[in-house]
């Protein structure tokens, strides 16, 4: 039994924000990407009404029925900033980049790459707000459990498993386990990463009534506009936080009861740790780890992507890349 494996690992998420200086320029950049995609004919559009607020007002990019993005333009008031309080945006997000569908993946990835294009093209700059990093395993999610190892003292986690000492369900909805317990949704939008592990053929199946056709368990963390802010840029950095996390495959239900039920009552992550590393050392579990090559060339694909004076794409050679020097290291 190996005792490691690297998994194919993708981002399934990406939010980006452009910051303008007034309420004039964020109307002309709204109007510019609107007017932009129509004349491409890459999606079609609709104003999402119940989303949206005198403050913040959002619009659907779809393909067909699917809603592939939104694409919103907000403001608010700034009091840590007295020069200047008023702070306008434009807010872009993508959902389902990788939803084992040929079709609706290649018209995501062909949206991305014209909206990050013309952005970088006119010199727009932009900075992430959110980004899932998926890491996908064809297998029942039976055979799996995710923990989070080094844990923070300020959040509260589920417990490992699917039932508590008295019998009761740990979690509310059945093929999905989230890692860390926020009570509110407050607190959810504003912590800097959240995780869950889940069965994405039975959640496409759910939401989407599609059937991917084959078995895959799921292991996502999403980054959050607070990570951004307070970390450095790059593919080191966003592994290095995703080691926090152990993603283990068992070859029996008793080995994996057993560890849950150690992990439960440890109280320290140098004993959470220690209980994982003797079970994948006594062969009882194998170790998930993120393969992280598509991220990397993911980001620096919408770091540097331009247009070509015929509108074609230009792209930057992984070897003519520097990741110190993206656009995505300027803190504000």
């Amino acid at each position: 039994m190996n005792t490691y494996n690297i998994a194919n690992t993708y981002i399934d998420t990406l939010g980006i924000r452009c910051e303008c200086d007034n309420k004039k320029q964020r109307e002309g950049l709204f109007n510019a990407l609107i007017d932009f995609l129509l004349e491409r004919k890459i999606v079609g559009i609709k104003y999402n009404k119940k989303r949206s607020s005198e403050y913040y007002q959002v619009t659907d990019l779809l393909y067909g029925n699917t809603k592939l993005a939104t694409i919103a333009k907000g403001y608010y008031q700034n009091e840590n900033n007295r020069f200047n309080p008023d702070y306008y945006y434009v807010n872009i997000n993508l959902y389902g980049l990788k939803r084992y569908n040929k079709i609706k993946d290649d018209a995501s990835l062909h949206l991305i790459r014209n909206i990050t294009a013309f952005l970088n093209t006119y010199n727009i700059n932009f900075r992430l707000i959110e980004l899932d990093i998926a890491m996908d395993i064809q297998s029942s999610i039976n055979k799996y459990l995710a923990v989070c190892v080094n844990r923070s003292p300020n959040i509260d986690y589920f417990q490992a498993g699917e039932t508590n000492a008295n019998g009761e369900k740990i979690q509310k909805e059945e093929g999905s386990y989230y890692i860390e317990n926020y009570q509110s949704h407050k607190k959810k939008k504003n912590a800097m990463s959240r995780a869950y592990l889940y069965d994405k053929r039975r959640k496409e199946l759910k939401k989407y009534k599609r059937d991917i056709g084959f078995e895959l368990t799921r292991f996502e963390v999403k980054f959050q506009k607070r990570w951004f802010v307070k970390n450095e840029f790059g593919v080191i950095p966003i592994y290095k936080a995703l080691q926090k996390y152990a993603v283990l495959e068992f070859k029996n239900s008793e080995q994996k009861k057993q560890l849950i039920e150690k992990l439960n009552s440890a109280k320290k992550g140098k004993q959470r740790r220690k209980h994982i590393d003797d079970a994948i050392k006594n062969n009882n579990a194998i170790l998930h780890t993120q393969k992280m090559n598509n991220v990397g060339s993911f980001l620096r694909e919408i770091d540097t992507i331009k247009f070509d004076a015929k509108g074609e794409f230009i792209f930057t050679k992984h070897e003519n890349y520097l990741e110190s020097m993206s656009k995505f290291n300027h803190k504000r």
